[in-house]
């Protein structure tokens, strides 16, 4: 594998800022609280407007800034950073949400599970609330193939319920994710047209076609505010490109016979109208009929940004 125990790969990562001016800070200062400011760090700004861009280049001069000139979604805001941690070097990247803070030792977990796993192709840690930090947010994605439900299994349980093992999953959260550059070199980078929203999903299910692990590894440990940037979970933003990227994703990566195919949408449409009912912080009628537009664009081909 390309890190083996005794070297020292080389390591760079990637953290992605819109409008996060506070979150991006305490991303941030938490890597160089553990010793992680001698990497390779790179911040990618989604055409922010808040002047967060130029106050990261102030604090932070040895940092590598690379300013979109818009909001190109998690997709295409983190595929920038990856080209130029790919075109540097890098033997691994580490993908961050800029409203995550690590904890001491989480990068180097990782890595010793990488060493010990050399089937791995994304290793993800356990991923608490920064809320409440005892209670898991996410530790492995489970995908039922025949209906199409997407869930994370341990979600809300206390840490002293779930899992203390390395586990091999059907995907992980793209908030945080350890990703060697083999990988990167054989699936290709994420898919744009999820903008956000289930492009991890996609990308773990494409890295397990290829033979390799996707991997969680609950030693290591990284805190999560959960979609601060797109206004939280249940905002409008999450409820269209959730409903609109769980049918691209399964019927794309994971495609069933013609004669089962509806059967297989009808689930889905279900799960995400039942999300939607239970999660919506807009008027119920706001959130159904952001629900419906979601449906509408996937099944009208429409992928990218949300068209206003």
């Amino acid at each position: 594998p390309p890190y083996c125990m005794g070297m020292n790969p080389k390591i760079a990562i990637v953290v992605l800022n819109w409008n996060g001016l506070e979150d991006t800070l305490d991303c941030l200062a938490s890597l160089d609280r553990f010793g992680y400011d001698g990497l390779n760090r790179i911040v990618v700004d989604n055409g922010s407007d808040d002047g967060s861009a130029e106050l990261v280049a102030r604090r932070y001069p040895g940092i590598t800034l690379i300013r979109l000139p818009e909001n190109r979604g998690f997709t295409g805001g983190i595929n920038t950073g990856i080209k130029r941690a790919l075109a540097d070097g890098a033997d691994f990247i580490c993908l961050l949400n800029n409203d995550t803070v690590v904890t001491a030792g989480f990068l180097e977990k990782l890595l010793e599970a990488a060493a010990k796993n050399p089937r791995a192709g994304v290793l993800a840690p356990r991923v608490n609330y920064a809320r409440d930090p005892e209670l898991v947010w996410s530790q492995g994605i489970a995908v039922n193939r025949l209906t199409g439900r997407i869930l994370t299994p341990h979600c809300g349980r206390p840490v002293a319920k779930a899992p203390g093992r390395v586990e091999d999953v059907s995907a992980v959260s793209g908030a945080v994710m350890l990703v060697p550059r083999e990988t990167f070199e054989t699936v290709g980078l994420f898919d744009e047209r999820y903008f956000l929203c289930f492009e991890d999903v996609d990308f773990c299910l494409r890295v397990r076609r290829t033979g390799k692990q996707v991997l969680v590894v609950p030693q290591s440990l990284v805190y999560h505010k959960v979609s601060v940037s797109m206004g939280g979970e249940g905002s409008s933003a999450i409820i269209y490109y959730s409903t609109r990227n769980q049918l691209r994703a399964l019927n794309t990566r994971l495609p069933m016979p013609w004669f089962w195919r509806p059967q297989r949408n009808l689930f889905i449409m279900g799960y995400t109208l039942f999300f939607t009912l239970i999660t919506s912080r807009t008027p119920l009628g706001e959130g159904l009929r952001t629900w419906g537009r979601g449906l509408s664009d996937y099944f009208r081909g429409v992928g990218g940004m949300k068209s206003r």
